[in-house]
């Protein structure tokens, strides 16, 4: 198999120093994460909420 015809992402880049980077890491509580995790779960896919916005071109 080839990766010709494949896109790829081009790799992430924070614009922010090592240490800042390191310091919002430990200050996460795991609690905190475990709650978010848990919400992401309930929360429904996009694709079956309603659009946010009628379509103009089928608003006669």
């Amino acid at each position: 198999m080839t990766e010709k015809g494949r896109k790829q992402e081009p790799p992430l880049t924070l614009d922010v120093s090592f240490g800042e980077a390191m310091t919002r890491f430990v200050a996460v509580k795991p609690k905190e994460v475990e709650e978010s995790i848990e919400r992401s779960k309930t929360k429904k896919p996009p694709q079956d909420d309603p659009p946010r916005r009628p379509n103009a071109l089928s608003a006669g």
